[in-house]
């Protein structure tokens, strides 16, 4: 039997990549696969932030900090004449990193899987809820949900964003990045993109798939387009050249550790309204 896209609706999938299948209507990508919530809390394990798919999530805090501060601010600026802290829901909040920038202008609680991560944040001072995002009291009201990287992880996407929809006031925001599988560098790089990595990148979106997975959820897309990020030079030489001359001496200098711009263009920003 045919699996039916969770975008556009139509049965017209066929596989692309072992373990993926593509939608040949609206060309969304996903896994066929399917796994329980305690499957997924042991996929994002300790191992998977420090190992698996990170050499070291929390030596580049600094870096991550940097770039979240950027999106900080352009979601702060939404609530000019708020007299109280907007209620904030990050979803897939890891070890809290944005939560640590958001705290000044938002009452922020994150939503995250990863056992380790969620005690690290509450650590930090935190609120945290360890939980499925859809078991959640649609009766919580939240002026903004954020989510970072995290829909590409995501195998039902579709209620996810559903169910932020019903927990926003009226009025209330959602921005989310995720991974842009139409970009032309990931159409250069084809199945060799750096993204591709079934069982933890799951949902392949595209410009057009994200917003027409928004609408379809009910929100109203304000912004769609490419974000920038930001690395370590640390980060870019440490796993190959650690014991090479140029990196000994650029990390004397001080410079491995200052935040690179950077834009591939399939990293995706886009920007809700309920």
């Amino acid at each position: 039997m045919e699996k039916t896209c969770a975008i556009c609706g139509q049965a017209r999938a066929s596989a692309w990549h072992p373990g993926l299948l593509k939608c040949g209507n609206c060309g969304y990508v996903w896994a066929d696969l399917d796994f329980s919530f305690d499957q997924a809390r042991e996929i994002y394990a300790k191992s998977y932030f420090f190992g698996d798919e990170y050499i070291d999530y929390l030596a580049e805090s600094d870096i991550l900090k940097f770039a979240f501060r950027k999106f900080e601010r352009k979601l702060a600026a939404l609530f000019p004449n708020q007299t109280e802290k907007p209620r904030l829901l990050e979803i897939g909040s890891a070890y809290g990193l944005f939560l640590d920038v958001a705290r000044d202008n938002f009452d922020a609680t994150g939503l995250e899987i990863s056992d380790d991560a969620a005690a690290y944040a509450r650590k930090n001072g935190h609120k945290v809820i360890q939980a499925d995002l859809l078991s959640l009291d649609a009766a919580e009201e939240y002026d903004i949900v954020v989510s970072f990287a995290t829909l590409e992880h995501l195998l039902h996407p579709e209620e996810v964003m559903r169910q932020a929809y019903r927990l926003l006031k009226p009025g209330g925001y959602c921005y989310v990045t995720t991974i842009d599988i139409e970009s032309p560098f990931a159409r250069m790089r084809g199945k060799k993109w750096r993204m591709i990595h079934p069982p933890t990148h799951v949902s392949y979106f595209s410009a057009r798939t994200l917003t027409a997975l928004m609408k379809n959820t009910g929100f109203t897309v304000l912004e769609c387009g490419p974000v920038w990020q930001y690395r370590s030079l640390d980060a870019a030489l440490l796993p190959k050249y650690e014991n090479s001359i140029l990196y000994k001496a650029v990390n004397r200098s001080g410079l491995t550790r200052v935040p690179i711009p950077f834009n591939f263009g399939d990293i995706i920003g886009l920007l809700a309204k309920k």
